[in-house]
């Protein structure tokens, strides 16, 4: 694989990051449009769960290191809050898993499976 100058780039490994944010509530018919618009604009399978206070970002990511996804994801809500209409949440927890750890800890008879399905839904009440 190059780049466009020519150069080779070498693929990285896939992490699997969780990001959750948390704030005022917002109107949740418009939190849903806005989650939608971004998990459209994400290049992987995005897995949404919010609520109007709360929204957790569930999605597969590409880098040679943690810290640079960790980077990324730190910026993900900023970078399109203006123009999707995201609210002005803080982001209150990261979790950035290798391949191997989150295979180790997501086995397909984990309870909470369903939190991994791509798509923006409400999280379940319980």
């Amino acid at each position: 694989m190059s780049d466009a100058d020519g150069s080779i780039r070498v693929p990285g490994v896939l992490w699997h990051v969780t990001v959750t944010l948390h704030g005022n509530p917002s109107p949740v018919r418009q939190l849903q449009d806005s989650l939608t618009e971004l998990a459209f604009l994400h290049p992987f399978d995005m897995a949404v769960r919010f609520a109007g206070d709360t929204a957790e970002l569930r999605y597969w990511d590409e880098g040679q290191d943690c810290r640079g996804v960790v980077e990324r994801a730190l910026a993900l809500w900023d970078e399109h809050r203006a123009d999707l209409g995201l609210p002005t949440w803080p982001v209150v927890g990261v979790e950035v898993l290798d391949r191997f750890t989150f295979r180790r800890r997501w086995t397909a008879d984990n309870p909470l499976a369903h939190l991994l399905a791509p798509g923006v839904l409400p999280f379940p009440r319980g």
